[in-house]
């Protein structure tokens, strides 16, 4: 059972957090004191924590104008826009290993009925496409979130925002004259809350597998694509309306509370029963620097952040590292259960796509420039963005689904020197460490094993190894052993 003062708390405190934080640099300035050149750390293999689920990613599976502007008519996205050959590779080389696809409703997923309440695929074939991905690349499911409600049951009638009515209808000041409700706002939510449903059968009738729900992506958020905008008190109202439908529905999935740090739900939880239709709460932490990353206030129900990106500028070597930090903070300081970057892939004409993408894809039908990195870029094709997807890949290729964290104590703990241990499901230790402090480093690491070897991998913002494991580097026969990290590097260490 909740404590309400203390939920009452941390909902305070971590509603007082802004969303937006300033992002990382592009280029970060030089460290004014140098660390010490060597520190110890202690694992503790035998102390397991939560576990982690794996990671996530999202999907443009259909058009963005570009720098978030609009919504484009054009059939265009990913794997649609890939040839045959491209897909398959897509989803070997880069998806694989992935286990959840965040996929958006009403932006990424806006297929309409002639009633425009409920989604559907936008041309023929559109879910049958994200079903092969979802197959092919061995991913779990889909984290169904709504980035807008469909058009029926919108004040304004429009998937995009920044118009007069980027709410749900029952919240416009002028429901009362509403035609088909008439100011009945219980009824709506009703009738709402069975449009999710359909929109979630659709889906799984079309093979598309679910795993978590969203109610609503930002929501505070007004912007030129599709949003919608809610109160905490309007939210909260909502939410208690929907979520047991989606719970009836199929009690193995997620349901997430997208709340900007936890302050939109916090009406709802005024009666802690409630927690009982949340099981995770997600923010979005985007671009913002891995050292501010520490364990959510509430311990009631798991945290974790669904969408990390870099909004100005390009992706940077400076920026990749920051990348790997993050990940590494939000499983061994913050105790989550999952991780997601935002774009598997973005077309090579947004100008958002470099701090984006973890890849670059060309549409077919593309006639705009193209930027000297793309300049041998065939139409249907894709190619890596390295920055960005050099700091997840380590993370796919060493760290199996459901792999279980470990406690690891710092004798001095430094935001820039990160250190991450986890065990797999097979029982062997990894530890993960990384350097961006603009110095050589050794960490001093006592593992709390007897007599295990290890395999050091390496990773650099400019190469990741064969296939993306890492270079090979040294190994270790030790319950000891004191690697030395140049500046700009992170090394898997892993039992062998």
């Amino acid at each position: 059972m909740i404590r309400r003062r203390f939920l009452t708390s941390a909902l305070l405190a971590l509603a007082l957090l802004p969303h937006a934080r300033a992002e990382f640099p592009v280029t970060r300035k030089p460290r004014a004191v140098p660390p010490p050149p060597q520190g110890s750390y202690q694992v503790f293999p035998d102390q397991p924590r939560q576990i982690i689920k794996g990671l996530g990613f999202e999907i443009q599976s259909d058009s963005i104008g570009s720098g978030n502007h609009g919504l484009p008519a054009e059939f265009s996205g990913v794997p649609h826009d890939l040839t045959p050959g491209e897909r398959e590779r897509f989803y070997k080389e880069m998806l694989h290993g992935f286990r959840y696809c965040r996929l958006a409703a009403g932006l990424y997923w806006r297929g309409l009925d002639p009633d425009q309440k409920y989604f559907q695929e936008r041309w023929p074939g559109q879910a049958a496409e994200l079903k092969e991905m979802i197959q092919q690349a061995g991913i779990e499911g889909v984290s169904f979130e709504y980035w807008s409600p469909a058009p029926y049951w919108k004040a304004s009638g429009r998937l995009v925002g920044q118009s007069p009515g980027t709410c749900l209808r029952c919240f416009s000041k002028s429901f009362a004259n509403d035609p088909v409700y008439h100011g009945d706002v219980d009824r709506f939510l009703a009738d709402y809350g069975q449009a999710i449903r359909r929109d979630l059968q659709t889906l799984r009738d079309a093979g598309i597998p679910i795993t978590m729900w969203g109610l609503q992506n930002e929501p505070f958020a007004n912007t030129p694509y599709s949003s919608c905008i809610y109160t905490p008190q309007t939210y909260s109202k909502t939410f208690l309306a929907v979520a047991p439908v989606v719970r009836a529905f199929d009690p193995k999935i997620w349901i997430t509370a997208d709340d900007a740090n936890m302050g939109y739900v916090r009406p709802a939880l005024q009666n802690p029963a409630n927690m009982g239709l949340i099981d995770a709460f997600v923010v979005h932490d985007v671009g913002g620097n891995s050292k501010d990353v520490r364990k959510p206030l509430s311990d009631q129900r798991p945290g974790y952040q669904n969408e990390y990106e870099y909004l100005a500028g390009p992706t940077s070597p400076d920026r990749c590292l920051n990348t790997v930090q993050h990940i590494m903070n939000w499983f061994q300081l913050a105790e989550a259960p999952t991780w997601f970057w935002i774009h598997a892939l973005k077309p090579v004409g947004n100008s958002e796509a470099s701090g984006y993408a973890l890849g670059f894809w060309r549409a077919p039908d593309y006639k705009g420039p193209l930027g000297a990195q793309f300049a041998g870029l065939q139409p249907g094709h894709w190619t890596w963005n390295p920055y960005n997807w050099y700091a997840v890949a380590g993370f796919l290729r060493h760290m199996p689904w459901n792999s279980q964290a470990v406690t690891v104590h710092e004798d001095r703990k430094d935001d820039d020197l990160r250190i991450f241990a986890f065990k797999r499901p097979d029982g062997k230790l990894v530890i993960v460490l990384s350097n961006r402090s603009g110095s050589p480093f050794t960490f001093d690491i006592n593992t709390g094993l007897t007599a295990a070897t290890f395999t050091g991998y390496r990773y650099t913002p400019q190469d990741a190894g064969p296939d993306f494991n890492g270079q090979m580097i040294a190994t270790a026969s030790s319950n000891s052993f004191a690697p030395q990290l140049a500046t700009g590097s992170w090394e898997f260490w892993v039992q062998n």
